[in-house]
């Protein structure tokens, strides 16, 4: 009718631009969504396949030095992100100076978190360590709640309680096999390094990111943990 506006003209049937930034912007969210949920994914994949071939090395191979395999790990990373600098793939970039506070906070928290991680799994089962490590999630909204101030939705509320109920019945069910009291302490600290290390990640990534790449961030955050893991 004349009058009202068509998202198709008349001459070839081409949709206008407010409908075709449409459609891209979906496509984008879409994409986005789908990379998100295959790096949870992968990066799930990664802790568990690491945990076990871990706890291989420590059980199967008298490596009573677990510390030491948190050194190897920091080592191996930088070797990678120099083969990708190599390759062209990434840019190296320089540490930010006047992000050095953040970055040092993240260093620690980080080394903390896989120093005393497999230093526990070399005295306790991996049954008990993921199940110290279900925890984080209930750590980090509550990081972020009291010391923070900031609020959550009472559904996000409300999903912490099956893993804080599981957690617990888990612990009962534990034997003395699987229970160490200093492994166990051990973990309780690795588990809050690595809940605190989450947020300030977070924070620091979204204020360096448009001054250094990911892959120069985690070379840099490698580099620093070897003072702190080499004593």
């Amino acid at each position: 009718p004349s009058g009202t506006l068509s998202p198709f003209t008349f001459s070839g049937a081409h949709p206008l631009p407010s409908t075709m930034s449409k459609a891209v912007s979906t496509v984008d969210v879409m994409g986005e969504s789908f990379l998100a949920g295959a790096s949870v994914f992968m990066y799930g994949c990664a802790v568990i396949g690491k945990t076990l071939l871990t706890k291989m090395c420590f059980s199967g191979y008298s490596f009573n030095y677990p510390i030491t395999f948190s050194l190897f790990s920091c080592l191996t990373t930088m070797v990678a992100c120099a083969l990708v600098f190599m390759a062209g793939k990434a840019q190296f970039t320089m540490l930010p100076v006047h992000h050095f506070r953040g970055f040092a906070q993240i260093s620690l928290l980080t080394a903390l978190d896989m120093g005393f991680t497999n230093w526990s799994l070399d005295l306790i089962s991996i049954t008990l360590q993921m199940t110290i490590k279900a925890a984080i999630p209930a750590i980090v909204v509550s990081y972020e709640r009291f010391i923070l101030k900031k609020t959550h939705t009472q559904m996000a509320y409300l999903s912490l309680t099956p893993l804080i109920l599981g957690a617990i019945l888990v612990g009962l069910g534990s034997g003395s096999a699987d229970y160490n009291f200093l492994g166990t302490m051990l973990m309780c600290i690795a588990t809050v390094a690595s809940s605190i290390k989450m947020v300030t990640t977070h924070s620091v990534i979204k204020q360096v990111r448009s001054e250094m790449g990911m892959v120069s961030f985690l070379f840099w955050l490698e580099l620093a943990m070897i003072p702190i893991l080499l004593p």
